[in-house]
């Protein structure tokens, strides 16, 4: 909350917390000022309209804010346009850092050692920490990391293995630091056109759920300057909540099937929710009904998905064993280098693979014309 005493930076700060949470929004000042006393547990924060009235306009004067009207309301958008807005929000992000750190002094070490581990990687451009608070109270830490974008330049030679190797080695140190420091570790990591495809989808996925509530710690000017230039090409980024895949409605988890190549008999189902195909893949793999887990390897090959997104949820929910299987006896079938790059990943992560039927594996690809 606004406490007595409390300075015009500290409120900037909450301003600017609070905005960035969700960039396409369209809240009016007295809105923004509701959410500043959501996230921060004040339930006075009305009170303090005025107050925020006041920082919104220096802001706006400032360039660091544009306001737009619409009718008799404003609302208040961070200006990318201003060259100094990129300082200001990574000042946000050290800011948010320390705070946590305050709380949380025993996760100190592991940020030390990220950073110190991953700071001469030539490919990774920034990291965050995803709802920090929350989620180490549950004794687990879950990670962003972008690359830069030099993957685009194919035609260099070397320079794809050269990153695939990074990115292994980026599995290998993590698995490492998780039994180091006794906590469950689970990270995404995408290169720049990944993590902007990602966001263009017009369906729930894992990234999009991650932004809401995140601290840039590594780099975060570098996030904010993808950031800037993401929403610079016209795409929106809209804070969504997370997806548990394991409560994902029947008629949803159909409906998703139907749009990856797969309908079972029974009655028409109506439009559901869209949800991406690793989410989707996750929360089939946690029900355990053989029969649809059978049809995984077929869902892979006949759609385009992203292995760094399939491998995250599952080891979230820890179903990276099966995964691994199903994906292998995919390789074996239907060899590509996308799988054989997934399962390069996997191995480097120690992961034992859990035994298939390939036998059954295999008809049913036939049977959907997988193969």
């Amino acid at each position: 909350m606004i406490r007595k005493g409390e300075d015009m930076e500290e409120i900037r700060f909450k301003i600017l917390d609070t905005l960035t949470r969700d960039l396409s929004s369209g809240t009016s000042i007295n809105e923004l000022t509701g959410n500043i006393g959501k996230l921060y547990n004040s339930a006075h924060y009305t009170a303090y309209y005025k107050t925020i009235y006041d920082k919104i306009h220096e802001l706006e004067k400032q360039n660091i804010i544009s306001l737009a009207k619409i009718g008799n309301v404003s609302i208040p958008r961070i200006n990318f346009d201003n060259y100094l807005t990129i300082d200001f929000l990574t000042e946000m992000e050290l800011r948010k850092k320390q705070t946590f750190l305050e709380k949380n002094t025993e996760t100190g070490m592991l940020f030390l050692e990220i950073e110190t581990y991953f700071k001469e990687f030539y490919f990774i451009k920034s990291i965050s920490i995803i709802d920090p608070e929350k989620n180490i109270k549950l004794n687990r830490a879950e990670f962003l990391f972008i690359l830069n974008g030099l993957y685009e330049h194919k035609e260099k030679p070397g320079l794809q293995e050269a990153i695939q190797n990074e990115i292994a080695q980026i599995y290998s140190i993590m698995e490492m630091l998780q039994r180091i420091h006794n906590i469950k570790l689970d990270y995404l990591i995408l290169n720049k056109k990944e993590f902007t495809e990602l966001l263009k989808r017009e369906e729930t996925n894992p990234l999009k759920e991650m932004l809401s509530n995140k601290v840039a710690f590594f780099a975060p000017q570098a996030f904010w300057v993808d950031i800037k230039t993401i929403l610079s090409e016209g795409i929106q980024i809209k804070a969504i909540e997370e997806t548990n895949p394991a409560k994902i409605a029947e008629q949803d988890l159909i409906y998703n099937l139907i749009r990856f190549g797969y309908k079972e008999f029974g009655p028409r189902i109506k439009e559901g929710k869209k949800i991406c195909i690793e989410t989707i893949i996750t929360s089939l793999l946690l029900r355990n009904n053989a029969r649809r887990i059978q049809i995984i390897p077929t869902l892979l090959a006949k759609n385009r998905y992203n292995y760094n997104s399939l491998i995250f949820l599952c080891k979230k929910y820890n179903k990276l064993e099966k995964l691994f299987g199903l994906i292998r006896g995919l390789n074996k079938i239907k060899p590509s280098t996308e799988t054989e790059t997934a399962i390069k990943m996997i191995e480097a992560m120690g992961i034992k693979e859990e035994k298939i039927d390939e036998k059954s594996i295999k008809q049913k690809m036939e049977l959907y014309n997988a193969i």
